[in-house]
C-alpha cells in the first residue's frame, strides 16, 4: 500500500543549528528540512512541546543576519518535530528559502 503525500509544498533537506523559543525560554535544535509551509527539526533532549504549541524559531543565516519565524507544532515524533509557519511571514520565509539554496 502506498502512502498518500499530504504536504502542500516540496521539502528541501538541510541541516542547520537553530534556536526555538516557547514563551521566552530557548532550546537549541537542528533544522532537518524546510519548505514554504514549515520545517522539520530535531527534538531537543529533555523537552517535548505538545502539538499546537506556538514557537518562535531563530535561523542564523550568516554572521550578520538572522531570520525569526513563528510557527505551530503540527507533529511530534520520537526524535523530531514538524512545525507549520504562521501566516503573514512571506518575506521572512523567502529569505530563509533563498539562504537555504545558497547552502545546498
Amino acid at each position: 500500500m502506498t502512502e498518500i503525500e499530504r504536504r502542500g509544498h516540496s521539502r528541501q533537506e538541510m541541516v542547520m543549528a537553530i534556536m526555538i523559543s516557547p514563551n521566552g525560554g530557548s532550546h537549541s535544535a537542528d533544522l532537518l528540512d524546510l519548505s514554504e509551509g514549515g520545517v522539520r527539526v530535531g527534538l531537543s533532549v529533555g523537552w517535548t512541546p505538545a502539538p499546537g504549541t506556538l514557537l518562535r524559531m531563530y535561523f542564523r543565516l550568516d554572521a550578520r543576519s538572522q531570520v525569526t519565524i513563528e510557527g505551530r507544532v503540527t507533529r511530534v515524533a520520537v526524535d523530531h518535530l514538524g512545525l507549520e509557519f504562521a501566516p503573514a511571514q512571506e518575506a521572512q520565509i523567502q529569505s530563509l528559502l533563498s539562504s537555504a539554496q545558497r547552502f545546498s
